[in-house]
Order: structure tokens, then C-alpha cells, then sequence
């Protein structure tokens, strides 16, 4: 065989050597972590236990955790806790914890997508992975209020005009509310069976028209007032609910 011929041979098959065996050797390393997007409760804010699992030959460490801004990149706040394994492969945990005003005051900054991002570097080279909070998502419900908070009606004029204003604790939320009901202490004595779904920071109007006769028989009654209450409740299942006091005369 021709010597040339032979070294060119030689040459190709150490070549898809080492392609084969860097491939193996990139294969080899990852990085995950348990959960990886992750639910903050902006009242509470988050401290959950979080498991990074780690391939890469020879061990690795991460001497710190960075919360970034996942849409710019930008550090927002660093964790100084070194994580480190030894062997080919390695389970780490850490505690990872965001408090509500850590949470209110990126979100105030425009920070809607926040990672909380490890390097592992070691022998084989570095990797990185993060866990996602999104921002918007994370609010709930924080307040109902009605607005005027109390009116007065007659039997000749029985309507009722009011706003319904919700606050969120953090981020842009929607909240639905079912029906409005027209109470005496405990009792219903008249519902409205109009649904209303409500953002909010966005006032939602509503006009109410109680039946005709219901306000002489309720004077007759000796009651001179009612409330108009409406519970709204978002989409994780907090319900919060807001009346207007309503005075009754002939």
C-alpha cells in the first residue's frame, strides 16, 4: 500500500477517533435542575428546596447562584454558596429563596422573566442551567374595592352605578365574579346573575336596577339598608369580595 495512502487513512480514522470520543466526552456533560420553572407566591415569595443534577468528568463546582434578568442578562442578586461535587457525576441541593419585596422590587424595575442561574466549571470544561420565574404570573388578588363605597336608592329610582377596582400584589391579573347579591346580615334577598370579569388597574363599571317594589317592601319591613356585595376570584383561587352600603327610602 502506498505510503501516503496509508498515513491519509491512519490520519481520517484518528480524526473520527476523536470525534467520536468528543462527542462522548460533550455528551457526558449536563446539567439539570429540579423544578425548573418554578411558581412564586408574590405575598410569600419563594424558598423551596432545588436539586441540581450534574455529568462532568473529573467533578465540578459553582461557587455561586445569580439571579439574572432573563431578558437583558443583567445581575440582579448573587447567592455566595459554593456547590461542588467530585467523580464523573454529582446531586446537589440548595435552598433558594426570593423574598416579596426582593420580587415587587424587580417587578417595579421592569423585570418580567427572572433565572436563577448556576455555572458548574471543572476538568471537562463548564455547563450552566437555570430555574424560570415569570413575574406577571406569579400575582394574585390582593384587593377588591367598590366605589362609591355607599349610595342611597328610592322606590322611584332604583338604580345603582358603582366601580369595581382590584389590585393585584404583583404583576397584571384578571379576576371573574359569578354574581352580585343584594344582603341583609347573612340573607340574600335579591341576586344579580351577571357575571363580570374584571383586570387588574382597570376599573370595571357596573349599573344594578333593583326590582320594582322591592325597596317599599323592605321599608315595610323596618330595613333602610342593604349591601351589594361581589366576590371576584382570580385564576389560583384567591377570592377577594367588596359591597356597597346602600340606603333605602321611599
Amino acid at each position: 500500500m502506498n505510503k501516503q495512502l496509508l498515513l491519509s487513512i491512519l490520519g481520517i480514522g484518528a480524526i473520527t477517533l476523536s470525534l467520536v470520543f468528543g462527542a462522548r466526552v460533550t455528551a457526558q456533560q449536563i446539567v439539570t435542575v429540579d423544578p425548573g420553572d418554578a411558581w412564586l407566591n408574590a405575598s410569600e415569595g419563594y424558598q423551596e428546596k432545588v436539586t441540581w443534577r450534574v455529568a462532568s468528568k473529573g467533578g465540578a463546582a459553582s461557587p455561586r447562584g445569580v439571579f439574572v434578568n432573563l431578558d437583558n442578562n443583567q445581575e440582579l442578586a448573587v447567592v455566595d454558596q459554593i456547590l461542588e461535587f467530585s467523580g464523573d457525576r454529582g446531586e446537589v441541593t440548595e435552598v433558594v429563596q426570593i423574598s416579596p419585596v426582593q420580587a415587587r422590587s424587580w417587578h417595579a424595575k421592569g423585570v418580567r422573566r427572572v433565572g436563577y442561574r448556576r455555572v458548574f466549571a471543572g476538568a471537562a470544561g463548564s455547563l450552566s442551567n437555570h430555574i424560570l420565574f415569570d413575574l406577571d404570573a406569579s400575582g394574585r388578588l390582593a384587593q377588591v374595592q367598590a366605589s362609591p363605597p355607599s349610595q342611597t336608592v328610592s322606590g322611584k329610582s332604583r338604580k345603582l352605578m358603582m366601580a369595581w377596582n382590584l389590585d393585584s400584589d404583583l404583576g397584571e391579573i384578571s379576576a371573574s365574579s359569578v354574581s352580585g347579591q343584594f344582603m341583609v346580615g347573612d340573607r340574600v334577598i335579591y341576586e344579580v346573575s351577571e357575571p363580570l370579569t374584571a383586570e387588574a388597574g382597570k376599573p370595571l363599571r357596573e349599573t344594578v336596577e333593583l326590582p320594582q317594589g322591592l325597596v317599599s317592601t323592605l321599608i315595610a319591613q323596618g330595613i333602610y339598608e342593604v349591601r351589594y356585595t361581589r366576590t371576584f376570584v382570580d385564576d389560583k383561587d384567591t377570592r377577594r369580595s367588596a359591597s356597597v352600603q346602600v340606603r333605602l327610602t321611599e
